[in-house]
């Protein structure tokens, strides 16, 4: 594998050409006639000044104009990722392998460099991932985060099973970061970090991540890392949206200030309900008809705070003719520490309407509807 730090921008050394300014000579009227001699001199002075800034040779730009996103750097790692993560873990329940093929290409084709995979039992997802990097020849390019814990438990010897099982599903022979699902209560921290620092020794992982880590358990973590030479968390992927900001803001988020931890938040769009796929009461009883799982999962949002939020989300939307979910992500790229969200899409759709949130920079104004509507 290149030693190069995945996901960052190349800055080509084109010739820098000076303008064009026409067949004939730089002509300007004047600025102002002022009978002080003084101000006329400034004047003049003006004047040359933008004689020569028209005749100035220019340097290309760092981001080239069809590209209006920067890569975001992975707090310490070294890494750099797109402003949107693609979360996978659906892909393979909900599409085929040419579906699912043509949703990793389209997020590739918005720029896209981040992908993450989860530890399950059957792997058909890991699968599919991993057979896309292959045909598409996108490994160097890509960063892997893969999510453990979940199908298997945190012991060395779990964890030693499930890094085994997903760098042979991916077809690699690392993952950029493991994210540790929760903290394993039946296992030591000191047993979990351990197992960790072999796979890093052995070079099967890169990095650590957090996943729905209490704080104690983060700051648990650091201090046996400081006192025992271990791994420590580098990423933390907290659920944090406009709709659950709580939770983060006053117990996780101060402790990954501290820590200098990237944060990658999950849940980000509160399960499709701030991409305005259910923007009216009317929408979620049609919906409780239709997929009766899902709607039980956003009821809990359907609240008059929810569509407050919902109706700011989608004003903005319309003034910027953006999808409401490019709007509602990029509130989170606003705040501090915030790496990219992560993202679940099954479409090309849902992933134009995500990696859309790349261009969208939001006013002081517009953040500041978009906090005092998601109030608690």
């Amino acid at each position: 594998m290149s030693d190069e730090p995945r996901g960052r921008h190349s800055r080509p050394d084109d010739e820098t050409r000076p303008i064009d300014l026409g067949r004939g000579p730089l002509r300007r009227e004047p600025l102002a006639q002022d009978p002080e001699p003084a101000v006329a001199a400034a004047l003049e002075v003006v004047e040359r000044s933008l004689a020569q800034m028209a005749n100035r040779v220019t340097r290309p730009l760092l981001d080239a104009p069809s590209q209006p996103f920067r890569f975001r750097p992975l707090g310490r790692t070294g890494l750099a990722v797109f402003p949107v993560v693609l979360d996978t873990s659906r892909l393979g329940a909900a599409a085929d392998r040419t579906s699912a093929h043509r949703v990793l290409d389209a997020y590739a084709a918005a720029g896209g460099n981040a992908l993450l995979v989860e530890d399950v039992a059957d792997g058909e997802t890991a699968q599919l991932v991993g057979t896309w990097l292959a045909s598409r020849q996108r490994r160097e390019q890509t960063v892997l985060l893969a999510r453990v814990g979940t199908a298997s438990d945190l012991t060395a010897a779990g964890l030693n099973t499930a890094a085994d099982r997903l760098l042979r599903r991916l077809g690699t022979d690392q993952i950029d970061v493991l994210v540790l699902a929760d903290h394993d209560r039946a296992t030591a921290m000191e047993e979990t970090l351990t197992a960790v620092a072999g796979l890093r020794d052995d070079q099967r992982i890169g990095h650590l991540g957090a996943g729905d880590h209490t704080p104690e358990r983060l700051i648990q973590a650091r201090v046996l890392a400081g006192q025992r030479g271990l791994p420590r968390f580098e990423v933390v992927t907290p659920v944090h949206s406009l709709v659950r900001r709580a939770g983060y803001e006053t117990g996780v988020g101060p402790v990954a200030h501290a820590q200098e931890l990237a944060c990658l938040p999950r849940s980000p769009l509160d399960g499709g309900f701030l991409a305005a796929a259910v923007p009216t009461r009317g929408a979620m009883r049609r919906m409780r008809e239709l997929d009766p799982e899902r709607a039980d999962r956003l009821q809990p949002s359907l609240t008059r705070r929810g569509m407050r939020i919902v109706d700011a989300v989608l004003r903005i939307a319309e003034d910027r003719d953006v999808p409401a979910a490019a709007v509602a992500l990029g509130w989170l790229l606003t705040r501090p520490h915030i790496a990219a969200p992560i993202v679940s899409a099954t479409t090309v759709e849902q992933v134009w309407a995500a990696t859309a949130a790349s261009g969208v920079h939001l006013s002081r104004s517009e953040v500041t509807a978009l906090e005092r509507a998601s109030a608690e």
